[in-house]
């Protein structure tokens, strides 16, 4: 706010706080469903795979060993052969898997297998440094999509909030002992001013002026003390400056908010009067 000439209200932090944290919160949610999409559930369904595979290699590995004469050296020559098994749909796993896969050097130990699956898998994820609890389904194409549809509407919800932050950010709303200008550059004559609408002012911070030009054109002027001016008393309320010269200005139809109680009261005040 300026001097008693103009009163300026320019963005408040409240609002540029606001919009900074929305813009962010979007982008990071719209990051997260990216990430997701591209490689959070592609590999996702190569650890449910493995998993899959490590379980048929110990049903394998049981059946194996109760042949006669097994031994160790003939279940990691039968294990060297073998490869991974991923499924006839390779677009729903990691773009930079190398196929063929064979087994891992995990499941060609028949030491290890001989203590069960769990331990095979156990040392194979801390060695791959995955969690040791595979995903309970495989994500098909359906749920790939979505976390694409998700994030193209959260990039468009962070487009929005970068857009409103820098066209705020240029903005301001003034008044000198005339006329208003609004924050979209738009000129209104006290004169002008038609209907004064306050009822949200006092809790909200929200007003609305309804005005008719010369040569018939309405419109409406939008008060928005906490984006524009704000009420902080060591800025001097600027907000409530301008509302108040909009206020000492105006001639129309105002329409202020009346709570219950004062409503009771004044009716009271009436009825005693008229007794």
């Amino acid at each position: 706010m300026s001097d008693a000439a103009m009163i300026l209200c320019k963005p408040t932090k409240w609002f540029l706080y606001r919009a900074v944290g929305m813009l962010a919160m979007f982008a990071f949610l719209g990051g997260w469903f990216y990430k997701d999409a591209t490689k959070g559930y592609r590999l996702k369904n190569e650890i449910f795979v493995m998993d899959q595979n490590f379980a048929k290699a110990s049903h394998d590995f049981q059946e194996f060993s109760k042949t006669s004469g097994f031994s160790s050296a003939d279940w990691t020559e039968y294990a060297s052969k073998q490869q991974v098994n991923f499924g006839d749909d390779l677009s729903l796993l990691p773009t930079d898997l190398v196929l063929p896969r064979a087994w891992p050097d995990e499941l060609k130990n028949a030491e290890l297998l001989s203590k069960g699956q769990s331990a095979a898998w156990d040392a194979y994820t801390e060695r791959m440094k995955w969690d040791r609890e595979a995903p309970d389904k495989f994500h098909d194409r359906r749920s790939i999509n979505e976390q694409w549809y998700f994030c193209y509407a959260l990039s468009a919800l962070a487009l929005v909030a970068l857009f409103l932050l820098i066209r705020t950010s240029r903005r301001s709303m003034s008044c000198d002992q005339e006329k208003i200008t609004t924050q979209e550059g738009n000129v209104v004559y006290f004169h002008e001013l038609k209907k004064l609408d306050l009822r949200k002012w006092p809790t909200k911070g929200l007003a609305f002026g309804y005005f008719e030009k010369a040569n018939g054109n309405k419109g409406k002027v939008r008060f928005d003390g906490m984006s524009y001016g704000g009420f902080q008393k060591e800025d001097g309320e600027p907000a409530e400056a301008l509302m108040r010269r909009v206020r000492e200005n105006f001639h129309g139809e105002l329409i202020e908010y009346v709570s219950t109680e004062t409503a009771e009261r004044e009716s009271e005040e009436e009825t005693a009067k008229e007794s």
